[in-house]
C-alpha cells in the first residue's frame, strides 16, 4: 500500500511536467500563442485544470485530509505559459475540490484546500506579470513559489480550524513534508524542462543576467539566510520555553500533591503527639519507664521530654537521655517550644536525625509544662498513617491532558498509581533507574519511556515518598510544535511578502528606470542625438539624466563641428578635383573640326567618376569617361591617379589599347584596397573622323549618324581596370562623319531611379538624346540631366553622374 501510495504521488509530481513538455512542443511547432491567444490560455488553463483534479482524485487519504500535489497545476500553467491559463486551472481546481466532498474527498480540509488551489493561480499571474515581467522565472523562484504556495495552503489548514487545532495540526504535520516537496519539485522540474526546450542556460553567465535577476537572486540568497537565522533562533527560544513550561507544570503539580502529603502526615503526627502529652501533661512527672509503655501504646519509634533547659530529660531511648537540643540543626528546630518561645507545637519533615544520619524520622512536638514532648516516626509508620491520604492526592490529580503522578515509597515500591495508568513492569524498571539515577536530581526534568511513549518526568523526596510528575513528551511539546510550524509558515510567508515587496520598489524605482535610460541610450546610439534623457525618480537619476544630456550636447557640438570642418575639407576636395578635369569649353578655340562638352556631378562631395579631354597633336584628340568603384575620398583618390596615368600613357604616343592595358598593370600595382575603375576611352582622327578606343568594362556610348536617331554603340567590353594584371586589351574603332556624335556616360545616368524604384535605362536615355533634336553638346549634355533629374523626382541618388558629348565636324575651309 505505501508503495503504491509512493507510485501515486510520483505519477501526480511528473503529470505538469509532462503536460508542460507536450504543450511547449505544440506551442513551438504552430505559434498558437501568437495567433491565438485567447484560445490557447483557455485550452491550457483546461488542461492543467484537468491536472489538478488528477491531484486531487488521486491524492492520499490521511487524517481526513487528502495528501496532493493539486496546486502545482496552476502554478505551472500561470508562470510558464501565461496568467489567464493559471487563473483558469485554479478555479477549476478550487472549485472541484469544494464538490469532491460528495465523493469521499476529506472534509477536514474542504474550505483551506480549495481557498488554496484557486489563489494558486491568482498568484501565479500576479508574479508572472509583476515580478517576472510576463516571462516565466528561473527554476529557483519557481522552487520556492511552489514552497511559499504550499506554506500558504497549509496555514490555511489552520486558520480555517481554529476550532481544532489538534486535528490541524496532526493533518498538517502528516501532509507537512510530501506536499511541500512535491509541488515545488513539480513546478522547478516544468520550469527546467522548458528552459532546456526553449535552449536557454539554467545557469547564464553574470553577464548575461539581467538587472531584474540579479537583483533577485541576491535578494533570495539574503531571505533564506534571514529565514533560517530566523527559525534557528525562533526553535531555540520555543525549545526553551517548552522545556520551561514543562518544568513549571511538573513542579506545580509535585509540589500541590507534596503538600496534600505534608499536611496529611503532620495532621497524623500532631494527633499522636497530642495523644502523648495528655499521659504525660508535666516534665517533673515523666519517666523512661512510662514513656516505653506509652510508645507501645501509640506504636511510634521513639517519645522524649525535653525540659526547659533543651535536655532530654526521659526518652524511649537511652543513649538519648541528656542530649542537649541545642547541639543538632534538627533539634534545634524545635527549642522554640520551650516555655521561653512562641509556639505550642511544631512538625518536622521526614529527614535524617542529628544523633544518627543514617536513621531518617519525622518528628513533632508539643509544649507540655515545664518543657515540651516529642514524638518520632520512622518510614514504616509514616506510610501507614498516610497511605491512604497519598493515594488520594494522587489519584484525583492530572497533569495536563494526559499526564499523571507516580509515588513511590522509601524502598522504591509503587504506592499510588491511577488505574488507567498502570505501569508494567519494564516500565516500572525504567523509571526507577531514571530516579534513582546519579545523574537524575530533584526537580530537574529527564525523559523516561512508558507505554512505548516518550515521556517528560520530574521527582522530589517528601516525607519518605518520591513523587514523580509524568507528562507524555506528544502533549508536553504540542504547543510548542504547533508554535514552531505555524511561525515557520508565518515566516516563509512574511519574508515572501518582504521579498516581492522591496523587488516591487526596486524594480519602480531603479530596474525600470534603467530601462528607460538603456532605451534613450539605444536611440542616441541609433544616431537620435536630439533625444533627451529625463528620468527624475530621484537625485542619484536626476544627475544621471543630467550627466547623459550634457555628454550628448557635447558630442552635437562636437559632431557638428567636425561636420563644417569635413564639409570645408571636402569643399577643398571638390574644388581640386574639378579642378583637375577640364572645365573651359570650348576648350580648343581654334580647332573647329569638332564640338565637345563634358559634366561631372558627384552623388558626394567628391566622386569616383571622371572625363578627360586632350590633344595628343594637331590632328589626334583623345577623349574618355571612367567610373571608380565605390564613392568619397577614396574613390576620388583613385580617380585622379587612374587620369593622371591614362594621361601619361597617352601623351607618350603608344596606342590606345595599350595605354588602357598599360594603365591597368600599373592600378593593379600596391591596390590593397581592391579598387577598380571601368574607362571608355577613345582617339579621334580630326581629319577622317576615324575613332580608335578600347572599353575597360565600361556602358557602351551612344552615336548619331548626321540626321539619325541615338544608338548604342555594339562593341567589346573587356574587363574593368585594376582588378587583374596581365590583361590585353582590344583595339576597336568606328568613324564618325560629319555631323556625327558620340555621347559617352556613366551608370549613374542609366540606374537613376524614382520614388517607385524604377530605373531610368537606357530606353528613357536614348529617347531623351533623340527628343532634343540637333543641338549644341553644352545643351545635350544639360538636357540630359534635367531630363534624369525629372525622372528621379525626390528619390535619392546614390550614383555620380558624368557625361561627355563630341560632335564631329570635319574640316571647315
Amino acid at each position: 500500500m505505501a508503495r503504491m501510495a509512493i507510485l501515486q504521488f510520483a505519477a501526480a509530481t511528473l503529470l505538469p511536467v509532462v503536460a508542460s513538455i507536450i504543450l511547449r512542443t505544440i506551442e513551438k511547432k504552430t505559434g498558437v500563442q501568437e495567433s491565438h491567444y485567447v484560445l490557447w490560455q483557455i485550452a491550457v488553463g483546461l488542461v492543467f485544470g484537468g491536472i489538478a483534479i488528477f491531484g486531487t482524485e488521486f491524492g492520499i487519504d490521511a487524517l481526513g485530509a487528502t495528501m496532493n500535489v493539486r496546486d502545482a497545476a496552476p502554478l505551472t500553467a500561470g508562470l510558464i505559459f501565461g496568467g489567464p491559463a493559471g487563473i483558469i486551472a485554479g478555479l477549476i481546481g478550487g472549485i472541484e475540490r469544494w464538490f469532491s466532498v460528495y465523493w469521499g474527498r476529506g472534509m477536514f480540509t474542504r474550505v483551506a484546500c480549495s481557498i488554496a488551489t484557486a489563489a494558486a493561480g491568482f498568484y501565479a499571474a500576479t508574479l508572472r506579470r509583476v515580478m517576472f515581467s510576463n516571462k516565466k522565472p528561473v527554476w529557483v523562484f519557481a522552487l520556492v513559489i511552489g514552497v511559499v504556495t504550499e506554506v500558504l495552503h497549509l496555514l490555511l489548514v489552520f486558520a480555517t480550524n481554529l476550532n481544532d487545532v489538534r486535528t490541524a495540526f496532526v493533518v498538517v504535520r502528516a501532509c507537512n513534508f510530501p506536499m511541500i516537496f512535491c509541488n515545488a519539485v513539480a513546478v522547478a522540474l516544468a520550469v527546467i524542462t522548458v528552459t532546456l526546450m526553449d535552449g536557454e542556460d539554467l545557469f547564464p553567465e553574470p553577464e548575461r543576467r539581467s538587472v531584474s535577476q540579479t537583483v533577485q537572486s541576491w535578494m533570495l540568497a539574503a531571505i533564506v539566510t534571514a529565514f533560517v537565522l530566523t527559525m534557528s533562533l525562533l526553535n531555540v527560544l520555543q525549545e526553551r520555553l517548552s522545556h520551561a513550561t514543562t518544568s513549571s507544570l511538573l513542579t506545580t503539580n509535585i509540589s500541590d500533591v507534596e503538600a496534600d502529603i505534608s499536611y496529611a502526615t503532620d495532621s497524623s503526627l500532631l494527633r499522636v503527639t497530642h495523644s502523648a502529652a495528655a499521659f504525660v501533661p508535666r516534665v517533673k512527672t515523666a519517666t523512661s519507664e512510662a514513656l516505653v509503655d506509652l510508645k507501645a501504646q501509640l506504636r511510634v519509634s521513639e517519645i522524649s521530654v525535653i525540659n526547659d533547659f533543651g535536655i532530654i530529660c526521659a526518652s524511649t531511648e537511652p543513649d538519648y537521655i541528656g542530649f542537649d537540643m541545642h547541639n543538632g540543626d534538627q533539634a534545634r528546630e524545635f527549642l522554640h517550644l520551650l516555655p521561653s518561645g512562641d509556639a505550642k507545637e511544631f512538625v518536622q519533615s521526614f529527614r535524617p536525625t542529628t544523633r544518627d544520619s543514617s536513621v531518617y524520622r519525622k518528628y513533632a512536638g508539643v509544649s507540655i509544662e515545664g518543657g515540651f514532648i516529642q514524638v518520632g516516626i520512622d518510614a514504616d509508620r509514616l506510610q501507614e498513617d498516610t497511605d491512604q491520604s497519598v493515594l488520594s492526592a494522587s489519584m484525583n490529580r492530572h497533569i495536563g491532558e494526559s499526564g499523571f503522578l507516580v509515588i513511590l515509597d522509601y524502598d522504591g515500591d509503587l504506592v499510588s498509581v491511577r488505574d488507567e495508568d498502570q505501569i508494567v513492569v519494564d516500565d516500572r524498571a525504567e523509571l526507577l533507574a531514571k530516579v534513582e539515577s546519579p545523574d537524575t536530581a530533584d526537580d530537574e526534568v529527564f525523559e523516561v519511556s512508558l507505554f512505548g511513549l516518550p515521556c517528560y518526568a520530574m521527582y522530589r523526596w517528601t516525607e519518605g515518598y518520591r513523587i514523580v510528575g509524568i507528562l507524555p513528551a506528544d502533549e508536553a511539546d504540542f504547543s510548542r510544535d504547533v508554535a514552531s510550524l505555524v511561525s515557520s509558515y508565518m515566516t516563509v510567508l512574511i519574508f515572501a511578502l518582504l521579498f516581492g515587496v522591496v523587488f516591487y520598489l526596486i524594480r519602480r524605482t531603479v530596474i525600470d528606470k534603467v530601462h528607460v535610460v538603456n532605451d534613450r541610450l539605444s536611440d542616441i546610439t541609433d544616431g537620435k542625438l536630439d533625444t533627451v534623457v529625463s528620468v527624475r525618480s530621484n537625485e542619484e537619476f536626476t544627475l544621471l539624466s543630467a550627466g547623459i544630456n550634457s555628454t550628448v550636447d557635447t558630442l552635437k557640438r562636437y559632431i557638428a563641428e567636425a561636420e563644417a570642418r569635413i564639409d570645408q575639407e571636402l569643399e577643398y576636395a571638390r574644388s581640386i578635383q574639378h579642378s583637375a578635369l577640364p572645365s573651359v569649353f570650348p576648350p580648343f578655340p581654334t580647332h573647329r573640326e569638332f564640338e565637345i562638352y563634358a559634366t561631372m556631378d558627384a552623388a558626394k562631395e567628391v566622386g569616383g567618376d571622371f572625363y578627360d579631354f586632350y590633344l595628343l597633336d594637331e590632328d589626334h584628340l583623345a577623349f574618355l569617361v571612367a567610373d571608380v568603384s565605390g564613392k568619397g575620398i577614396p574613390a576620388a583618390l583613385f580617380m585622379m591617379r587612374a587620369k593622371t596615368i591614362l594621361k601619361s600613357y597617352a601623351e607618350s604616343g603608344i596606342m590606345v589599347q595599350d595605354v588602357v592595358t598599360c594603365g591597368n598593370a600599373q592600378l593593379c600595382e600596391g591596390n590593397d584596397a581592391n579598387m577598380f575603375v571601368t574607362a571608355w576611352m577613345g582617339v579621334i582622327d580630326l581629319r577622317t573622323g576615324h575613332v580608335e578606343y578600347a572599353n575597360a568594362g565600361h556602358n557602351p556610348p551612344a552615336v548619331r549618324r548626321a540626321g539619325g536617331s541615338f544608338e548604342l554603340l555594339k562593341s567589346k567590353r573587356s574587363i574593368v581596370m585594376g582588378c587583374m594584371e596581365d590583361v590585353s586589351y582590344a583595339l576597336q574603332s568606328i568613324d564618325l562623319a560629319p555631323g556625327d556624335v558620340i555621347y559617352l556616360y556613366t551608370d549613374g545616368v542609366v540606374e537613376a531611379n524614382n520614388e517607385v524604384e524604377e530605373l531610368y535605362g537606357e530606353d528613357r536615355m536614348l529617347a531623351a538624346l533623340d527628343a532634343m533634336g540637333d543641338v549644341s553638346m553644352d545643351d545635350l549634355c544639360h538636357g540630359m540631366r534635367a531630363d534624369v533629374d525629372r525622372f528621379a523626382g525626390a528619390a535619392p541618388q546614390f550614383d555620380d553622374m558624368t557625361m561627355l558629348a563630341l560632335r564631329f565636324n570635319g574640316r571647315i575651309g
